[in-house]
């Protein structure tokens, strides 16, 4: 533990396994393991690690909240919100225990009372750095922006050696020359010592500074410098990302449809919103879920979970007990999210992955593809930390490899279904034609015109995205072409450039 705060991370993850390796039942040693672990950023082990230390010391409130937010981290929701509840369990009546309890309502979308639980915890303790935090990442998805910076700024003044909140605030606002300041402070911390997991967050934080200052030889050195960190934490395996679309494509043939037709629910609710990330996606579901029929329920995991099981399984003739299984499980939790509404969203852009599968077990679903011009698009993810696991993000060459077999199965998938189950929403169309894009959406999936559509930085909802800020604010035109401001660093991403002209 002591050379975790010399942040020599390597050497800590050496001894620890030592430790537990001598002593197999100390749940502290596991916990510290699994702090090392995850500052590494082997996720994974951290995870396993945190779990043996909760099974040897239920009541370890610790490792229960850190076991949270790595399942949050990766988007096991469920298992985050059960984790942090057990963590305020174990610290019932502490300002630890409440900040768990308020971790658990905010995934349960219950903010209101999460809000008052932490201003309840910051008046109690005004000293209390990380209530003062979580309260400006709720603040910031709720659109509170200035109230969010506030709160973040007097979590930073009452603990400055935090990191990852100067990710948070730099999207939560779009930096100006008198933000000068804030950016010299995160370089001040770049240049001390720092576990490599922090260093990613604080350079993808500067480059995202630098960009909104329009400096891009500053910024994309800062992209560089997290994406080389990020690469070196995990490998993108671009064998079996092909190997998995070439099974989904011979799977998914007219025959196996034909042969599966008539299994399927007639339930038109599910509303999935698809693409690569950083496509428009959670544009389009601002404007979906601005009409008073539609309900949004965020990324889910629930395709990609049930997907690659029964993937796994060597997809498998599904029989109707089990569509009716999959049916039911999936409206559940839409109607959990928006009940009572005729449409439910779903903007988890991985969904790509299972637009056979869910069309098989709901025909009458609607999908929005989101499309972006390619280099947009891919330059955007890379200057992008996700809370997701994004493998492929680090490395131009690998985006491109993604970019081309996400093409590949969209348009397998285009052949398979009806034209008004598989809608294409161009970014660029839609964000320049706004009105005439905003009503063919609408008309697509099947509802009557309402005007909240065409203004969807009025709604209220929750947003949890990378770029929080941008979701909320009117419709505009400033990110077309954006990739031209970094056409001297564009590299593999150039063999894009043929195809996004044509």
């Amino acid at each position: 533990m002591l050379l975790l705060r010399h942040h020599r991370v390597e050497d800590a993850v050496a001894s620890l396994r030592q430790a537990v390796s001598l002593k197999p039942d100390v749940a502290a040693a596991h916990h510290g393991l699994a702090i090392a672990l995850n500052l590494q950023g082997n996720v994974a082990a951290a995870i396993t690690a945190c779990r043996r230390a909760v099974a040897l010391a239920p009541k370890l409130a610790d490792a229960h909240s850190r076991l949270g937010n790595m399942l949050h981290a990766i988007g096991d929701r469920a298992g985050a919100a059960e984790a942090f509840m057990r963590a305020a369990a174990a610290a019932r009546g502490t300002a630890h225990g409440r900040l768990n309890q308020a971790k658990a309502l905010m995934i349960d979308d219950r903010m209101q009372e999460a809000e008052k639980l932490l201003r309840h915890t910051v008046a109690l303790d005004p000293g209390a750095a990380e209530a003062h935090r979580l309260l400006g990442t709720l603040l910031a998805e709720a659109g509170r922006f200035t109230e969010a910076v506030s709160h973040m700024e007097t979590s930073l003044a009452i603990d400055p050696s935090q990191v990852a909140i100067y990710h948070d605030l730099v999207h939560c606002q779009k930096l100006r020359e008198s933000d000068r300041p804030l950016i010299e402070r995160m370089l001040s911390r770049l240049n001390g010592p720092l576990s490599e997991m922090q260093r990613l967050r604080l350079n993808f934080a500067l480059g995202k500074a630098y960009d909104d200052l329009d400096e891009p030889a500053t910024a994309i050195r800062h992209f560089d410098a997290a994406n080389r960190i990020k690469s070196e934490v995990s490998r993108f395996d671009r064998t079996g990302l092909i190997r998995q679309v070439d099974t989904l494509i011979d799977l998914f043939t007219p025959e196996f449809l034909a042969g599966h037709a008539g299994l399927g629910t007639s339930d038109p609710t599910p509303l999935l919103v698809i693409g690569m990330p950083r496509s428009g996606t959670t544009l389009v579901e601002q404007i979906v879920s601005s009409h008073p029929q539609v309900g949004a329920a965020g990324e889910l995991d629930f395709w990609g979970l049930q997907g690659a099981q029964w993937l796994t399984s060597g997809g498998a003739a599904l029989t109707p007990d089990r569509v009716n299984e999959l049916a039911a499980a999936y409206s559940a939790v839409l109607a959990r999210a928006a009940p009572g509404r005729a449409r439910v969203t779903d903007k988890m852009p991985f969904n790509f992955f299972w637009v056979g599968l869910i069309h098989l077990v709901f025909p009458q679903a609607r999908f929005l593809h989101c499309r972006r011009h390619p280099i947009d698009t891919c330059l955007s993810i890379y200057f992008t930390h996700f809370a997701q696991r994004t493998e492929f993000a680090a490395r131009r060459d690998d985006l491109v490899c993604y970019f081309r077999q996400y093409e590949r199965l969209m348009a397998h998938w285009h052949t398979l279904l009806p034209r008004d189950r598989l809608i294409d929403v161009q970014y660029e169309s839609l964000v320049t034609d706004r009105n005439i894009e905003t009503r063919r959406i609408i008309g697509g999936v099947g509802l009557a015109w309402d005007d909240a559509c065409l203004n969807p930085e009025r709604n209220q909802r929750i947003v949890r995205t990378a770029t929080v800020w941008q979701a909320r604010q009117p419709v505009y035109t400033g990110s077309l072409e954006r990739w031209r401001r970094y056409e001297n660093w564009l590299g593999e991403l150039r063999d894009l450039v043929p195809q996004a002209v044509t």
